[in-house]
């Protein structure tokens, strides 16, 4: 193990930076439809009567209900990542470590996700909502409970994203190891094909689908899957991947384009439902190519910027933000009679943030070195 570990070594330097600002995505606009659920549309962004939005207020509204996507972004992440330290464990030992992969995993997400469990109870009773069913959720079958419940409980609503990637995680290894290298591009393409038919099947066939298309694990492994083709390619030949300066501000005036004038989340038709969400997909992964495999890319942040280590904090960033934002509004914003919206966005972002690094410091970073004893690859993570 050893040998390994000082043999094979794999970091991305600024993967972090993107874990970051994927989690701040979901806290934006998880923030905004909590804001504006209790409090009515942000004023600025109106005609005057905190109900009307402007046509600007329209766009500036759909682009950040739309930040939502921050979820992909997450699983793109996820797919590209454990799929080349898979590969790349098979290539150095020949077979992959089944069971050292499926600890490091459950160290890494597992403290973190029952501890939230753990105070669930205790968050529900003080914000004065029903207690949640726990079972699915111990079991991380929180997504199925929402497709079944046709609801979001506090303070499980976000927990399905993470019951999708721990299904991949169970199955992936296996796929891994069991399929020939020279096959897996053909069997990636059939997942991702699967995928997409199963939403259109939902959509055409399913009552209710919308949460089916939204959280099932077969609706979401595409984007798993498209991650991990990355991951096929790098681990085959490391590439570079560079756009030209106009061109990537061309993608990125076309993604703000493409954020604000229509919903990511609704499917009217079984093309969109099948196909929609790949015309955003599409130009982040284009732009996070461009980002992390481009070596003339001028990277404003150093790379042990504390924004690098906001990514490593993420996981927390998004397992507490969705607790905090009851609690802000029921004993904080409420007790003080206050409706000032950036009280409410400077405590909730605070308090995100120093719960996240509080939680990382204390908690998870020391379960994490456990992790350790279990690498046959060096990961930064």
């Amino acid at each position: 193990m050893s040998k390994a570990n000082s043999t094979h070594h794999i970091y991305f330097p600024y993967l972090d930076v993107v874990r970051f600002i994927a989690a701040f995505l979901i806290v934006i606009v998880h923030g905004y439809e909590a804001w504006t659920g209790w409090y009515g549309e942000i004023g600025f962004l109106t005609i005057g009567d905190y109900r009307t939005l402007t046509p600007m207020g329209e766009f500036i509204d759909q682009a950040i209900l739309n930040l939502s996507v921050g979820v992909d972004i997450f699983f793109l992440l996820s797919g590209f990542l454990i799929t080349y330290i898979l590969l790349k464990e098979k290539e150095a030992f020949g077979k992959i470590n089944v069971k050292y992969f499926i600890i490091r995993r459950t160290f890494r997400i597992w403290p973190l996700y029952f501890l939230i469990i753990t105070i669930a109870p205790f968050a529900a009773d003080w914000v004065g909502r029903e207690q949640p069913d726990f079972i699915p959720n111990l079991l991380f079958l929180g997504n199925f409970h929402a497709i079944n419940t046709q609801e979001w409980q506090y303070p499980f609503a976000h927990f399905w994203s993470i019951c999708v990637e721990e299904h991949f995680y169970l199955l992936w290894p296996f796929f891994i190891q069991w399929i020939p290298k020279k096959r897996l591009l053909h069997f990636f393409g059939a997942l991702i094909v699967f995928s997409i038919a199963f939403r259109m099947y939902a959509f055409s066939c399913m009552e209710n689908s919308w949460y089916v298309i939204y959280t099932h694990t077969l609706s979401r492994m595409d984007v798993l899957v498209i991650g991990a083709i990355g991951a096929y390619f790098y681990a085959k030949k490391p590439f570079e991947f560079k756009l030209n300066p106009l061109v990537r501000k061309g993608i990125w005036l076309a993604l703000i384009l493409v954020l604000g004038m229509s919903a990511f989340g609704l499917w009217d038709t079984i093309y969109k439902a099948g196909f929609k969400k790949f015309v955003s997909l599409i130009l982040i992964v284009v732009l996070m190519l461009d980002y992390n495999f481009n070596s003339s890319f001028s990277h404003s942040l150093k790379k042990k910027s504390f924004v690098h280590y906001l990514g490593k904090v993420s996981y927390g960033i998004y397992m507490y933000h969705n607790v905090l934002l009851l609690i802000i509004v029921k004993q904080v914003m409420w007790p003080l009679g206050s409706g000032n919206m950036y009280l409410f966005w400077g405590v909730y972002v605070a308090l995100t943030l120093g719960i996240s690094i509080l939680s990382f410091e204390v908690f998870e970073k020391h379960v994490l070195k456990l992790n350790k004893r279990f690498r046959l690859v060096k990961t930064d993570r």
